[in-house]
This record gives structure tokens, sequence and C-alpha cells, in this order.
């Protein structure tokens, strides 16, 4: 189930929010809505010259917020993670599936690995009437 409902909440989303961290250690919080997911990884334009290019960069960690809702569901997925640049063929594959989404990429992709499911700080089930799914999976 888990799996499942993962992939479609990835494949049905139409914003992420990454996160990065700054020089000066403070947070930065990006939308983002050119993305993909390829089964095993979240896959993200980032435009160069923005902060958060800039703030990956120089530190791969990030932490990405996925919240799809609607009046049945109440479904997010919370990812720390750390991203790759893709390159060559990695790159073209990322940038086909972003394209195919009838989205557009400008500049460099991003690869975020979603991780494992830490099950104690997840949610899945029904709490009060609705449908939850909380989900906070983690890079090791």
């Amino acid at each position: 189930m888990i799996n499942k409902t993962l992939c479609e909440i990835l494949n049905n989303t139409k914003f992420i929010t990454v996160s990065t961290v700054c020089k000066d250690s403070s947070p930065w919080a990006t939308p983002i809505g050119w993305f993909a997911f390829d089964g095993a990884n979240i896959v993200f334009d980032n435009r160069q010259g923005t902060i958060h290019a800039e703030n990956l960069a120089r530190d791969e960690r990030c932490f990405i917020t996925v919240v799809n809702y609607d009046k049945l569901y109440s479904r997010a997925i919370y990812m720390e993670t750390k991203v790759t640049k893709l390159v060559d063929e990695e790159y073209e594959k990322a940038k086909k599936l972003i394209l195919d989404k009838g989205l557009n990429v400008t500049d460099d992709i991003f690869s975020a690995p979603i991780g494992e499911l830490n099950e104690s700080k997840s949610r899945i089930g029904e709490i009060n009437g609705k449908n939850k799914f909380y989900c906070y999976m983690k890079v090791k």
C-alpha cells in the first residue's frame, strides 16, 4: 500500500518544496513545479543563478515536502535527502521524464532519492474521519 500511495502522490502533485541550507546556515525553501518521479528518485529542474541552485552546488543536503490534499485525503511526504546533479545519459533520462509530464527544463537537473520510511515519524490511516498519509522518508 505504501509504495502504491507514494507513487500516486508523487505522480499527481503539481508542486514540491525543496528546502536547502544557505551559506549562513539559514534555511531556504523554494516551490518547484518542474519535477518528475522515476520510481526511486524525485528529479527536478534547477535554474542556474537561483538561491537554491547556489545552495545545492555548495551543500547536497535538502528537505523535500510534497503535499497532495483533496476532500477525501490529506497526504504528505517529508523527505530528508541528498541531491546529485545529473549529467550525460542520466540527465537526458530525467529531462525526458519531466518533458513527458508537459513541463519544461531550463538548466540543471538534480536527483533526490526518496529514501526509507521512518515508521515512528509517519502517520498512515484514518484519523478523525479522514484518510491521512503523512510519511517521513530519510536517506541514510
